[in-house]
């Protein structure tokens, strides 16, 4: 099966603005198609920058690693490092994907550079798994890609071509839990109890969004919201409470206000599996009529 090298594109030692948060983050989306199209029988590895020195280290893990395909997360702070690792990328010989929140936006924007040569837009684990068949029965050709929702590439005449996006995964439940195996995760919770006197790790509970703000209304996962099971979420905090023993969890979820009785479902859920961990929400929450307050401190 052909080789994917997923790649996370943030250099603490290159970034002052991450180095004085002092709490660095998993790529949780990365981690997510990872163990996605390592569950379909591909070959998967993550270049994690974090807590390297320098790019220098991208290009001696692509030496190693010799992958059939790399892809590369993009946020719009992080665009140009993003772009100078696809160029590391393509002076390898290495097909180069770019993919993310800010390649979704705008994926004209990024095939206006030579290095990149595909990208994938929108929810991107089943595009990745299409792409990388394609990658095994031969050759990317323009007339292959044409079919493929949730791509964009440059035809033969240069021209950008967007294909329409590829339908959103409705059963969240039925989605590999992040292959956090393949980044060193030990490195994330030594720096968090170091830094802030505690471990935390991230979980994501839903994806999309029920609004429909302009900032983000082409969002990666679409506006259609869903919502895991709480007996899924539990489970996976089951697993990760016994695997890194951590202190808290992050909850990462878009939305700032989940449905009553989903989060008291999840309360349940939780302590039935002995699966209970203190949690926090990706920012402060200011209001106070979040269903969400009534039974946070139960987990």
């Amino acid at each position: 099966m052909a080789k994917l090298l997923l790649c996370h594109p943030l250099f603490l030692s290159l970034n002052p603005e991450e180095q004085a948060l002092q709490s660095p983050y998993f790529p949780l989306g990365l981690l997510y198609l990872a163990g996605y199209v390592r569950a379909q029988g591909h070959d998967v590895a993550i270049f994690d920058g974090t807590f390297e020195e320098d790019a220098a280290a991208f290009a001696a893990r692509l030496a190693v690693e010799q992958p059939d395909l790399v892809g590369i997360s993009a946020v719009l702070p992080l665009r140009e490092m993003a772009l100078t690792l696809a160029a590391d990328a393509k002076a390898a010989g290495m097909p180069t994907i770019l993919g993310g929140p800010d390649p979704t936006k705008d994926p004209a924007h990024y095939l206006q550079y030579p290095q990149v040569d595909l990208i994938v837009h929108h929810e991107g684990e089943q595009t990745l798994d299409a792409l990388l068949r394609l990658v095994d029965a031969g050759p990317l050709t323009a007339e292959l890609l044409r079919r493929e929702p949730g791509i964009a590439f440059r035809d033969s005449d240069g021209s950008v071509v967007v294909n329409q996006p590829r339908q959103l995964i409705d059963n969240l439940d039925e989605l590999p839990l992040p292959a956090r195996d393949l980044i060193d995760m030990d490195r994330y919770l030594d720096t968090w109890r170091e830094e802030n006197g505690y471990s935390s790790l991230t979980i994501a509970t839903s994806r999309g969004c029920p609004y429909g703000c302009d900032w983000c209304r082409d969002s990666v996962h679409g506006q259609g919201f869903r919502q895991r099971s709480p007996e899924s979420v539990a489970a996976e905090m089951k697993q990760l409470k016994e695997t890194y023993d951590i202190d808290r969890l992050r909850v990462v979820d878009d939305v700032d206000g989940i449905e009553r009785d989903w989060v008291e479902g999840w309360a349940e859920a939780a302590e039935e599996a002995d699966a209970a961990i203190p949690f926090e929400a990706l920012y402060d929450l200011e209001r106070q009529d979040l269903p969400m307050l009534d039974v946070r401190d139960t987990l």
